[in-house]
Order: C-alpha cells, then structure tokens, then sequence
C-alpha cells in the first residue's frame, strides 16, 4: 500500500486528539510536515510523531513549496485562504468545517480545486458515522414520514484538557489570534450582509456546532431545502422550520456555554415506524451512536423497542480511509466541496428567514 505524505496545518485540538493519531496509525498515511504559528507546539507535536524540525514551517505556503507533501489536513481556524493556496500547488485537500464563512468562499475554492484537478473534501464526520449509515438505510424504506427533528444543543468543552493531554504553545501574541478573530468575523458578515449584524453570533453557530447535523439532513432527505421559518433567541439559539421536498423538520441548535453539555439527537416520525439516533460527544473516542427503533411487534399492535449499537468504529478514522481511497483511486468524496456548498447555501437561507 503506498504511503501518501500528508501536511498538516493547525496543530491544535482537533489535530492533536483525532487526525493525527489516526493519521500516523494508519498505512495508508504518513504525517511528513507540520504548520502552526507557534514553533513551540510544533515541536512538541513534532517529537510526538517523528516529524523533523526542518520540515515543521510557521509559513504554510513554504509547506506547500515541499514537493514531497502530497495533501494536507487543513485544522486551522481560517480555511479560505489555505485551500486556495494548497489547490494552486496542486495538492489534494482534507479541510475541517466550516467549509468557508459564505457561499461565495465555498463556490471560490471548489472552482480552483476542480481547476488544479485535486480532491477536496471536508471533514464532516458524522456522514461516515455507522450509526448514521445503517438510520438513513432504514429511513429510506420508512412510509408517510410525518415529522423530522434535529437537536444539537452543545455546551462548554472546559474538560477535553482533563480527559486528553493537549499540547499548547504559549509564544504568540494574544494580539495575532485577536485579530484573526475580527477578520473571520468580517468575512461571516460578508457572507450574510451588514445589516443582519445582530445575527453573527447565530451563523457562526449554525456553521460550526449545526453544521454536522444540516449535512446530515442533507444526506437523509436531499439538497432541495426550503427554509420556512427561523428564530433566533439570545443570540445563540436557533430554530427553523426546513422542508425537503414533502418531509418537513425542525432543526433547534444552541451553546449552552455554562454546562459541560453535549445533546444531539436525530429523530424521525413516520405511520408505521418511529427513528432516533443518538450522537455521543464527539471527542469520546470509539464511542457507538445508538439508534432507537420504536415500532409494532411482528403482525401485532405491540409496541416494539430496538436499541441498535452498530459499531465501534470511529468516524474520524472512517473518514480517512475515504479520503486516502478517492486519491488512489480518483473519486469524488462523499462530502466533497461540492456537497458541501449546499450547507452554506442553506445556512443563508436559515439567516435570512430569521428577518421576514
């Protein structure tokens, strides 16, 4: 099995709990370069994963000058500006979500990865998620379908440094990360206008925390959504009503940043059968999603109630064995780029019933 040289950019928590370890476990992948503003993270992350100080940048484009850098995993906060630099040097692309902070950033960067004949796909794990799998196989035979409900409320993650040992740098200026925050946020407004200013704190949400779950929703019913009706409440709470095709659903998110919270669920109403997946905190390794299955007994009335566990497979990993496949073997990934513009497209949409 050939090995293909990743990069990675963004050394922090999401490389450091999930991609990495399953990147350099993996035969498929061997983690060759590092990226990050702070030298100090790299190094320790270097020395973890046997990645040498010459081939550890603070600049991404000299990683990308490395021509034995076949693709990177982009983990840093801002992912506009990498992907179109990393699609130009003609190298395959693993981008975490948010796919862009507006359409026209997702539109851009699919153009210039088709343009440079390169994969790109975006980490929305929950797609690979066998639980999820083996639901949107049973919804699929499922009649009549009522009513659909998605609920993600997330809440403070104070506690992954108690559960995993993060490496931090502490020489950056405060200033540098500060700034990029009001740059990011400037490019959120770009993507929604000015004047639904008021409602950033609630696109920021819907891009980050609800975004695995609308890809979800798009995945089940399709790409044909109308938003109906959204409500925003202390800024970061959001419900909608969404229509696909003759399903229609309640989508409810928020952050409930003073608990250490994760509640997500995925339910679907149907004549005959009734559906819910539970999703466990994401960071939870290994961790199975249950799905519920509440429905008559055999040729009876008798409620029936299944609890199915499908698998203790991480999502995460799952993830990275498809990337690695569509490379070798030239596809189109499940959640490409391309997919993905349809979560931006409905994340506007959601913003804009909020103002009729």
């Amino acid at each position: 099995m050939r090995r293909i040289k990743i990069g990675i950019l963004g050394c922090g928590q999401i490389a450091q709990i999930m991609h990495l370890p399953y990147l350099s476990a993996s035969d498929e992948f061997c983690v060759y370069a590092l990226c990050d503003v702070s030298a100090e993270l790299m190094r320790y992350v270097g020395e973890e994963y046997g990645v040498p100080e010459e081939r550890q940048y603070t600049d991404f484009n000299k990683m990308l000058e490395n021509t034995d850098v076949e693709a990177v995993f982009i983990c840093s906060k801002e992912h506009f500006t990498p992907v179109i630099a990393a699609a130009k040097a003609r190298k395959h692309i693993f981008v975490e979500k948010p796919f862009g902070f507006s359409l026209a950033q997702a539109e851009e960067m699919v153009r210039v990865a088709d343009e440079n004949h390169v994969k790109l796909m975006v980490g929305y794990m929950k797609v690979y998620d066998t639980g999820f799998e083996f639901a949107r196989k049973k919804v699929k035979e499922m009649k009549n379908i009522s009513l659909v409900r998605v609920h993600d409320f997330g809440g403070s993650f104070s506690y992954t440094r108690d559960v995993f040992d993060i490496k931090k740098g502490c020489d950056v200026d405060p200033a540098f990360f500060s700034k990029g925050k009001d740059e990011n946020n400037q490019m959120m407004l770009d993507g929604i206008g000015e004047e639904n200013k008021d409602l950033l704190p609630a696109y920021s949400l819907l891009l980050g925390v609800s975004s695995h779950d609308s890809v979800l929703l798009r995945h089940m019913f399709g790409n044909d959504a109308e938003v109906l009706f959204t409500s925003v409440h202390n800024g970061s709470f959001v419900s909608s009503i969404i229509r696909f095709g003759d399903v229609e659903c309640i989508f409810e998110s928020g952050l409930v940043m003073k608990r250490a919270i994760w509640d997500e669920n995925f339910s679907v109403y149907s004549d005959d059968v009734n559906l819910r997946i539970d999703f466990p905190w994401p960071y939870l390794k290994n961790a199975p999603s249950t799905v519920h299955v509440s429905e008559n007994y055999k040729d009876s009335t008798m409620p029936s109630e299944t609890v199915i566990s499908t698998s203790f497979s991480e999502s995460y990993r799952n993830e990275i064995h498809h990337f690695y496949d569509c490379i070798i073997c030239d596809k189109e990934p499940v959640t490409s780029g391309r997919d993905a513009i349809n979560d931006l497209r409905l994340m506007r949409d959601i913003i804009a019933a909020a103002r009729r």
